[in-house]
């Protein structure tokens, strides 16, 4: 199989040897020249659920890493999204102080970019140590 792993292509071996006994199982299920007794049948119909959970679980042993690592890769751009929008606002912010300290008198801009720079400090700094506090406790890593 080109370019697939060897975990990829023991799990393709293990489907084709237990599809190739669910199918001898279904023959032994399905062949009435034989007369099965419920207990033959039961215990065929119990081998034929078991060796499809089996199955699954082949599966799901191939699946998990490759969400977990998608799921991972999906918070990583997130993340570097949410760090752009945070410094675009951050410099919109400093923008909009800028033209407020300009828009007005000498003693009024003075105060109204002193406030502002207050509210900066009160009320976006903590939200920014929240952030970069949740960054520092997330591990995306494998």
């Amino acid at each position: 199989m080109y370019g697939s792993s060897p975990r990829s292509s023991k799990i393709e071996s293990y489907d084709y040897y237990a599809k190739q006994e669910q199918q001898r199982l279904q023959a032994k299920l399905d062949n009435k020249d034989k007369e099965l007794s419920s207990q033959e049948r039961a215990d065929i119909i119990a081998a034929q659920r078991a060796l499809e959970r089996q199955m699954q679980k082949q599966h799901l042993r191939s699946e998990v890493p490759k969400k977990v690592t998608e799921i991972i890769e999906d918070g990583k751009q997130e993340l570097a999204r949410i760090d752009q929008l945070w410094v675009d606002l951050l410099a919109d912010y400093a923008d909009i102080v800028m033209q407020m300290e300009h828009s007005f008198e000498s003693k009024t801009g003075h105060a109204v970019k002193e406030w502002m720079t207050q509210y900066r400090s009160y009320q976006i700094v903590p939200n920014e140590n929240l952030i970069y506090d949740f960054k520092a406790s997330l591990k995306l890593d494998k």
